[in-house]
This record gives C-alpha cells, structure tokens and sequence, in this order.
C-alpha cells in the first residue's frame, strides 16, 4: 500500500503542478502578475452568473417545498454531475491510463499494475471532483440552507459528494481499459479508439435522451411542477439511474432508517466497481499498455513522385503549418476529442434537452423561447450569435495551440517559416474548430427552436467577430507562458492552466459585451444601431488583439526556452 500512496501523491503533484504554487514560485515571474489580475476579473465577471444559479435553484426550491418535492433538486443535481463526468471523464481516463508520458518510467518499477492504474485512477477521481463541483456543491449548499438542515445532513453530503464521481468513472474505466485490450492492435488503433469513444458518446447521449423522455404538460409553471414530481424525473432516473436516487435518499430526513440503507448501497456499489477495476487492471491493464507499441509491419514505398509531392516548395509556409496543427490534433485522440469534438458535442446536446419527449416540458421551455423572440428579430439574432459563439469558442483548442507541441516546440524554432507565419497558420486552425462549432451551432437554432434562417445567417458575421477575438485571446495567453512539460497530453489541454485563464477571460469580456448591450437597449437604442455598433467593436477588437499577437510572436518564439 506505500508504493500505491506514493504513486498518488507524486500523481497529484505532477497533475496540479503544486510546486508552481508556492508564492515564491508564482511571483517569480513578473509577466504572471497580469495573470493573476486577469483571474480574479475573470472571477469578479463570473459572479453574476452564480447569483443567477443560485436565485434558480431558491425559485424551484420554493416552487416544490410546497408539494415535497424539493429533495428532486439534489437527484437531478446528481444526475447531471455524474453524467458530465461520465461524458467528459472518457478522455481524461484514456489519456492518463494510456497515452501519459511517464508509463515508461513507471512499467519498469516494482509496482503492480494494478497499483499503478489505481493510482492514476484516483488522481481522475480528484480531478471530476473539480469538474462537477460548480453543479452539485451549489445545490448541497442551497438545500441545507434552506431545509435548515442539520449536523447529519452535511456530514452525509461530504460523504456523498466523495463517492460522487468512483461510479461513472469506475464504469468508463472499465470500459476503456476492455476496449484498449480488443481494439488497440495495428495502424489502425487511433481511429479506432476515436471511433469507440463516439459509440460510447452516442451510448451516453441515448441514455441521457431516454432520461428526458418527460410526459407532456403544458408550459409555464406547473410544466416545471410535472418535470420534478413524482410522475417525473424522480421515477424515471429511479428506474434508470439509481445511484442519483440513493444519493438523495442517504440525505432527505424523510427517508429515516432506509437513508443509512441507501447510503451503504451507494458506497457499496462504488466499492465493488472500485473492486472490479482492480481486477481487470491485474488482468488486462499492461496487456492493452503493451499493444500502444505494435506497429504494422508493412511499409508502403514511396515512388519519386510522391516523395516530392510530400515535401514543401517552401512557397506555401502558412498552409504548411496549417496542415501540420491538424496532424498534430488528429494524431492525438485526446487532442482531437477533447478540442474539436466538444464544440460538436454542445449543439448536439442542446438538441437532445430540447427534442426529448416531444411536447414534454423541455420542448415547452424553447417554444416559450421562441414565442418571446419572435417579437423581437434583434434579440433572436443577438442570442444567436452569442449561442454560436460560445459553442465555438468553448474548447481548449485556442489557448493550448503551443502548449500541445510539448518538447517538440524546438521544431518551430528551427524550421525556416517565421513566427508570424506560424502564428497566422496556428490562428487559422484554431479558428477553423471555432467555425465548425458556429456552423452546428447555427443549425441547431434554426432546427430546435425554429429561428429563421435569416437571423441566423445575419448572426453568424457577429459569432465569426467574437471567435477572431476570442481566438486571439486564447493563443496570446498560451504563446506568453506555454506548457510545453506535461507527461500527459490530456494535461496540454484540459489541465493547462492557460485554458482556465482564456475561459475566465473569454466569459469576461462576453459578460461585459451582454451588459453593454442591455444598457444601450435601455437607453432606446434601436436593434439595428446595436447589432451595428456590437459589430463594429467586434472587428475593432478583432483586429487589435490579432496585431498584437503577430507582433509579439517573434520575441516569444526566441525567448520559448523547449
């Protein structure tokens, strides 16, 4: 048991870098300060967003206390923390089980492949912990508050919300570490492990689709009534998903003696699926490990012709380096997964909330939706824009552009295309991840909550503005203090910390932009004046932030040390 807590402890500290955070260590570098600074906006801008979070979660409580059904909250809560974990949590175990840069330095040592699995295991368990905490803890909070709960309630709430994530990854681990000893044979192991994961996406969409599966209710108030009673989702996610049902039960007062039953069921079943992993690691874990290092033997050769149509007449550099971004995202699942499938993945889940149950209350909610906005094309294309822009935008893809090189940055140092070029062509990249998620953005306005065609199309010039500008935000961030030391590729995008300062940036400035909005509508402005002047401080903004990043590239590429 000693080696398998050092793995963890040396896990944690290699995955949160927490030697960078001693104040000696952070302040070191003066360029930081802004950072910091740029956080605690970020932060100050995210606020209302929690209020508003919070006033919603104070109106349903009230809204069901009266019919006793306020603990709906925590198993609705629960349910969506669990399957944003299990949805997410997907790549996360496939990178650190497979793909981390230290396998090699730990399959020598005298630890037990199961130690060594486990280990990494419960470095994701702390990192789903951080993931799902916006949702749940917010919501733990609120009910105790408001119930006046007592000493057993918020002990039992720690206690559940640590069990929160052992069952959804424990499932998608075992999962992974099965498809990685079946499938991870050959040339073919990427795509094969990019097309299992979408079957498992799929998987993970369809149950959540046949969650909401509500029957119909007419829209406003009692819509919502009928979605959290007893006749709702209780049962449903009772007769689908109990985990979220014991979790509440182990809480609510009113379950009495069968809470403690519901508690013990809950942490049984996470520690039989923990039991589990532990077996199909001792059995399956280095045999799925091992198969990362087969190679086809066959070779294709390469005639003249092809040869020198392989290699660069050195007149294109910027498609050059284009090409190789979306070899060094393709190349890499995680990569892949993690950058470009998310901004598919937020559209596609809007659309399944909003279909599900046909004229249940979720299809209520967008026709109120609709109704409200079709008085108002202004607001229909402004709500657009923003709609497209953050499904484009939300994704690492920007702000790790030269963090994902890793040590193979000295390349980009060496080769003879200049830093601006590089720069143009990495901006491209980005930005063409970003237009794919306008792009399906756009269709989901116009197919769920039937947007005109028009609006939509008068929407997308403003969402392609904000993603130059959001674009350039994210590449600033990464090209001024790149990760280019990670073990794991999953930590170049979703534990780099220049992700989480480009997102706090990035939901800043659109906050202030919805504010500056709100106030020129105040003061009388017409629909088309804003949507004008929105669109002029857009590629003003564009612009400035896109010469910035040009004219800094060359200092930074010199001072990068790989």
């Amino acid at each position: 048991m000693k080696n398998f807590f050092r793995l963890v402890r040396v896990g944690l500290r290699v995955n949160f870098g927490l030697s960078l955070l001693r104040p000696k260590t952070l302040l070191e570098n003066k360029r930081d300060y802004w950072l910091i600074i740029l956080i605690l906006v970020g932060i100050a801008g995210l606020s209302p967003v929690l209020l508003y979070y919070l006033k919603g979660i104070r109106f349903l409580y009230g809204l069901l206390a009266p019919l006793g059904q306020q603990a709906a909250l925590l198993t609705f809560a629960f349910l969506s923390g669990q399957f944003l974990i299990l949805v997410f949590g997907f790549y996360y175990v496939l990178s650190a089980f497979y793909f981390a840069r230290d396998l090699d330095l730990l399959v020598p040592l005298p630890v037990t492949p199961a130690q060594v699995l486990l280990s990494k295991f419960s470095v994701v368990v702390v990192n789903e912990y951080l993931t799902a905490s916006p949702i749940v803890i917010p919501v733990l909070a609120a009910y105790g508050l408001h119930s006046r709960a007592g000493l057993r309630y918020w002990t039992g709430a720690v206690l559940v919300y640590l069990f929160l994530p052992v069952i959804p990854l424990a499932v998608v681990s075992l999962l992974v570490v099965g498809m990685m000893r079946f499938v991870n044979v050959g040339r073919k192991k990427d795509a094969l492990m990019i097309g299992g994961s979408l079957v498992m996406m799929a998987g993970a969409l369809g149950l959540q689709f046949w969650l909401r599966g509500l029957p119909a209710s007419g829209p406003g108030r009692q819509a919502l009534i009928a979605f959290f009673s007893e006749g709702g989702i209780v049962r449903k996610i009772g007769a689908s998903f109990p985990p979220s049902v014991w979790a509440t039960r182990a809480l609510v007062p009113e379950a009495g003696a069968s809470g403690l039953g519901s508690f013990l069921l809950y942490a049984g079943v996470s520690v039989g699926l923990f039991a589990a992993l532990f077996l199909a690691a001792r059995a399956l874990f280095y045999r799925g490990l091992l198969g990362l290092g087969e190679i086809s033997a066959r070779k294709r050769r390469l005639s003249r012709e092809a040869l020198s149509a392989r290699v660069s007449s050195g007149r294109r550099p910027v498609r050059a380096i284009f090409l190789r971004e979306l070899r060094i995202m393709n190349r890499t699942p995680i990569f892949l997964l993690n950058g470009v499938l998310s901004v598919v993945l937020i559209p596609v889940i809007f659309i399944i909330f909003a279909r599900a149950g046909g004229g249940g209350s979720g299809g209520d909610a967008f026709q109120i939706i609709l109704l409200l906005a079709s008085s108002n094309p202004s607001a229909v294309i402004l709500g657009s824009a923003l709609f497209m822009t953050i499904c484009g935008c939300l994704n690492g893809t920007a702000s790790s552009a030269f963090s994902r090189e890793g040590a193979q940055f000295w390349l980009s140092k060496v080769i003879p295309v200049s830093p601006a070029d590089q720069v143009k062509a990495k901006f491209l990249h980005s930005f063409a991840v970003a237009g794919l998620g306008i792009l399906v953005a756009a269709g989901a306005a116009v197919a769920v909550i039937g947007a005109k065609p028009g609006c939509v199309l008068l929407a997308m010039p403003l969402a392609l503005a904000a993603a130059a500008v959001l674009t350039s935000i994210g590449m600033i961030i990464d090209l001024l203090r790149p990760l280019l030391k990670w073990t794991n590729p999953q930590k170049a995008i979703k534990q780099n910390f220049n992700v989480l300062i480009a997102f706090f940036a990035d939901a800043g400035l659109l906050i202030v932009l919805i504010l500056a909005v709100t106030a020129l509508y105040g003061e009388g402005l017409g629909g088309t004046g804003v949507i004008g002047g929105l669109a002029v401080v857009l590629a003003v903004l564009a612009g400035l932030s896109f010469a910035f990043l040009l004219r800094i590239a060359a200092r930074r590429y010199a001072e990068i040390e790989a």
